[in-house]
């Protein structure tokens, strides 16, 4: 049986020590690390799992459990847990148990793991290119101008095969199952492991090897090189690299992208916006974007509404908490378009579908994963840290974002063919939205 284990990523820790349910939405990316060593005894293995088991018992948002027999669960589990010989059988058993309710942000994270970071956002080198699965193809989708990847000739529409040495498959096969579990997310994990080959250690190489426009098969070793953005968020912990951009495309529609709602994104945001108010129209690319903190995206939210208007609605066990947007003065009218795709998760799916449900964005691209509730964090007597949803997030008209995701208004694929011809399809849908929006 395979056992499972986790980072918890920068955005819970941040918040560990405590905040509003609302501001806390981490995400979990999964790794097997641990040796099987026991660092705690057996009768600890059972006081863990009974505080983990009372915990969700009681503070699940779903007193139903979605249907699970919770309590039949606890009795299924208890005596694997007393024969577990050593705390990775011990997590990968309380984890399984947890993964029943096919719910993300959940999961038991050992001491020595709560401290690990976000592979990608907390990586200080890169060689500046991305990619994404499309038909089951490792495709590069985006190469930044005066990166080490362009430097090496990578250009969007090239098939990589061999990356770091292994292939799409081999790389597939060291997933582990999280839930929520549909293709959309086993694509997004899939993905996201691919991903994080890009990033590492600053002067460390990534080896690829790929199919070029012709066919014919290239390899390349690329020096990873010093990212921009670098953000330190808290004293305690290693830092983050944010990005950020924003630009004018052909002078008439304004472009803004960043990869995740923690500052100082809430305080570049409103400086772009400014910069870029006499265009015709915006577009938001959360593309890829992992998620974030409460503030952040309700503050970027308020850059755009007009009116005070009802956006998210959180259900916990016993209460549902609203929350209202507070435009600011002067607040950005115009159309706006969202770009979204199966990586764009958490806060970024908060904000892109409630943005769509109260009518001020229409949403283009890809249906995103659902990865989206609020969770609690409390950390148990050994110093491992239970995180559970606590909140199930709904957008203003009622829908449910968890397992669903956001369902674009226009649907759009990237297609390997045209971003070899140097086509972003999704982009060109959002600009051609606005280009005949006010004629509609």
């Amino acid at each position: 049986m395979r056992k499972v284990w986790f980072l918890i990523t920068v955005l819970v820790l941040t918040l560990l020590a405590g905040c509003e349910t609302p501001a806390v939405k981490p995400s979990l990316t999964a790794v097997p690390t641990l040796a099987p060593t026991q660092t705690i005894s057996n009768s600890e293995y059972l006081s863990i799992f009974a505080t983990v088991w009372q915990t969700v018992n009681d503070k699940y948002f779903d007193p139903t459990f979605g249907g699970l027999d919770w309590r039949a669960a606890r009795e299924r589990y208890r005596p694997l847990i007393a024969a577990a010989q050593d705390d990775k059988t011990f997590y990968g058993t309380i984890n399984k148990m947890l993964f029943e309710l096919n719910v993300s942000h959940i999961a038991v994270v050992p001491p020595d793991e709560k401290e690990q970071m976000e592979p990608i956002m907390a990586a200080e080198g890169s060689i500046g290119v991305d990619v994404r699965l499309l038909d089951g193809e490792a495709v590069i989708t985006s190469v930044r101008p005066g990166s080490p990847g362009e430097q090496a000739g990578l250009r969007p529409g090239l098939v990589v095969q061999l990356l770091n040495g292994k292939t799409v498959q081999q790389w597939a096969s060291e997933v582990w199952r999280i839930p929520p579990l549909h293709e959309r997310n086993e694509r997004k994990r899939v993905t996201s492991k691919l991903q994080e080959q890009l990033y590492g250690s600053l002067d460390t190489a990534v080896d690829l090897v790929y199919l070029d426009a012709h066919g014919e098969t290239r390899e390349v070793t690329i020096q990873r090189a010093q990212r921009d953005g670098r953000v330190v968020l808290s004293p305690e912990l290693p830092p983050l690299y944010v990005e950020f951009a924003s630009r004018r495309l052909d002078e008439e529609i304004g472009y803004i992208r960043f990869n995740a709602f923690v500052p100082p994104i809430d305080q570049r945001f409103p400086q772009a916006l400014e910069s870029l108010r006499d265009m015709r129209g915006l577009i938001i690319d959360l593309r890829g974007n992992a998620g974030g903190v409460f503030p952040v995206r309700k503050g970027l939210a308020e850059q755009l509404v007009r009116e005070r208007a009802l956006f998210w609605s959180y259900k916990g066990r016993d209460v549902i908490q609203e929350v209202y947007l507070e435009p600011v003065p002067n607040a950005y009218s115009g159309p706006l378009v969202v770009l979204i795709d199966v990586m764009s998760a958490s806060s970024a799916e908060e904000f892109s579908g409630a943005l769509q449900a109260i009518g001020r964005a229409v949403v283009v691209g890809e249906r995103s994963a659902g990865i989206c509730v609020v969770a609690d964090v409390m950390q148990l007597p050994n110093g491992a840290v239970l995180m559970y949803p606590a909140a199930q997030t709904r957008t203003a008209d009622g829908t449910v974002l968890e397992g669903r995701g956001v369902i674009p208004d226009i649907t759009v694929t990237l297609e390997r063919s045209q971003l070899l011809a140097g086509i972003d399809a999704q982009l060109e849908a959002g600009i051609n939205y606005i280009l005949t929006a006010r004629s509609r």
